[in-house]
């Protein structure tokens, strides 16, 4: 038993190997790089809002992101109204700009003489969340119309 008592002894005395002391855990939260994202943080329920129109000076409306929150969006709620012979501006009823996990951008469209828009876009640098949300619409009604282009010229 004294020599077990011992061998113990000379493997925990200091400047030997000491399991304790020279051994590092590190959490997973702690092998992350710091969260170092800002973001605009604000939502409008009017497009002249400050929160809509971000070229005035808007410095208060600035977050700093948290944890796991590692993007910036802009979610836009927009609608038109259609008759038989015209279709109405694209009007906004909500915006909002925030950090957030996860993000997928584009639009769905609800509806027939009234649409309702829901746009999200996304991005991962500071402060690029600052656009009005409709980019990905205005692409998604580009590409459509190229392929409704390209089918008529296929058939013609």
């Amino acid at each position: 038993m004294r020599l077990v008592l011992a061998l113990a002894l000379t493997f925990l005395t200091p400047g030997r190997s000491d399991l304790l002391r020279d051994s590092v855990h590190v959490t997973s939260a702690a092998a992350r790089p710091n969260n170092e994202l800002w973001c605009y943080k604000c939502r409008a329920e009017q497009p002249d809002d400050k929160c809509a129109d971000l070229r005035q000076n808007s410095s208060s409306l600035i977050h700093k992101c948290l944890n796991e929150k590692r993007i910036c969006m802009v979610k836009r709620f927009s609608y038109t109204t259609s008759t038989e012979n015209s279709t109405t501006a694209l009007t906004m009823w909500a915006l909002e700009r925030n950090c957030t996990k996860n993000c997928e951008p584009g639009c769905i469209v609800i509806g027939e003489r009234t649409k309702l828009y829901s746009c999200t876009s996304c991005c991962a640098s500071s402060l690029c969340n600052y656009g009005s949300g409709t980019q990905t619409l205005i692409t998604a009604n580009s590409g459509i119309s190229a392929l409704f282009l390209l089918v008529y010229v296929m058939l013609s």
